[in-house]
């Protein structure tokens, strides 16, 4: 008999508001033609913030000068609506892609759009595609020489609870949320929701192992669970929930499938009992 035990865990806890650049330092530079090099780390302190919902900082060009990607701060706290010079910047989709516009004194806009394909991998935080500028061109974030990689993907401000301020507006249109509740009344809180990338309004919406096969004696076990592409997940084990001693189960990180469940095979050793749990992560959230 095997016994199969889920729960909702992310590695590492939330960071709290924007700080100094998180490009990685040896990995900084984009590159155009018409421009040559262009530093995303800038003086640090004000370099490139790549955020969950937003971007923000400033990229530095020794021929151009100061490129602003935004003030981290959209008017309507979840991201930038790009229809006024008070509201513009560079937005972050769920699945990575960077759309909107970027604004250099001396070259204009830029337009991360569809076409130059620029995004940041959710996983690596490479970043890649290009951005178009009327003025100077295509600008590449990354080619044969150099790219763009950030260390972390920032959640933005947080409200009094410690979820991020843009995930509350745009689930409940508030900040006024307590992160243990369960809006949805699922079995996970709010908190737990925003963790595993599940919708906190939805009680359909959840993680949870919905099938599982193993041959005698344990030792290759079939594990399938809810998934959402925004999250990456690690299968863990114990042989006694009394004093649980959680073990990866060796199938290391799992890139979650195209639908809406994923399935990992994996052989392990004979035991007379063994659970196991579904550990949901955004590997680049602090």
């Amino acid at each position: 008999m095997r016994n199969i035990f889920t729960i909702i865990l992310l590695a590492g806890s939330v960071g709290s508001g924007l700080a100094a650049s998180t490009i990685d330092l040896a990995n900084r530079y984009a590159y155009a033609a018409n421009l040559g090099w262009m530093d995303a780390v800038a003086d640090t302190n004000n370099g490139v913030v790549i955020g969950q919902y937003v971007c923000s900082g400033y990229i530095y060009s020794a021929n151009v000068g100061w490129i602003n990607l935004g003030s981290g701060f959209p008017a309507n706290g979840i991201q930038y609506q790009n229809n006024s010079g008070s509201d513009y910047g560079v937005n972050t989709d769920p699945a990575g892609n960077l759309r909107g516009y970027a604004y250099g004194a001396n070259i204009g806009w830029i337009n991360f759009e569809s076409t130059g394909a620029p995004a940041v991998n959710l996983r690596t935080g490479q970043l890649s595609g290009y951005v178009w500028s009327a003025n100077c061109g295509w600008i590449s974030l990354t080619n044969s020489f150099a790219h763009v990689q950030t260390d972390t993907i920032s959640p933005g401000p947080l409200a009094p609870d410690g979820l991020p301020v843009a995930w509350l507006l745009n689930n409940f249109g508030t900040t006024n949320v307590n992160a243990n509740a369960d809006a949805d009344g699922d079995g996970q809180s709010n908190g737990q929701e925003y963790l595993a990338g599940t919708d906190p309004n939805n009680a359909a919406s959840n993680l949870k192992i919905t099938a599982e096969s193993f041959t005698s004696g344990g030792t290759s076990a079939n594990l399938t669970w809810q998934s959402v592409p925004t999250r990456f997940y690690y299968v863990q084990k114990t042989t006694s929930l009394s004093t649980p001693n959680w073990l990866d189960s060796g199938v290391g990180l799992v890139t979650p499938s195209n639908g809406s469940t994923t399935t990992t095979n994996f052989l392990d050793t004979t035991a007379p009992m063994r659970f196991y749990r579904v550990e949901a992560v955004r590997p680049l959230m602090p």
